[in-house]
């Protein structure tokens, strides 16, 4: 499964996670500024958007992968598994 989310997409889920915790976790006017920062830094048009939507399509997608079963031969048969234990086949 092929999940890749274009830059605006992650710009979204940046929004939904820092929201998240700004508003559920008890931080320092300093932490707060610091979280706000780092998001301003990933807003749409911002070349720091760019590479970080890279890198979470990459994570996205390891994750994924890891937690994907999928059909494969182990010793002539074929058997299910994750790709932690197609790699240890």
């Amino acid at each position: 499964m092929n999940i890749i989310l274009n830059p605006n997409e992650v710009a979204t889920v940046i929004s939904l996670f820092t929201a998240q915790i700004l508003d559920g976790v008890d931080l320092s006017d300093e932490g707060k500024d610091a979280i706000r920062a780092w998001r301003t830094d990933r807003a749409p048009g911002r070349d720091g958007l760019e590479a970080f939507a890279d890198d979470f399509n990459e994570a996205l997608m390891s994750h994924i992968e890891e937690s994907t079963t999928r059909r494969y031969v182990r010793s002539g048969r074929m058997t299910r598994g994750t790709a932690e234990e197609r790699a240890r086949a």
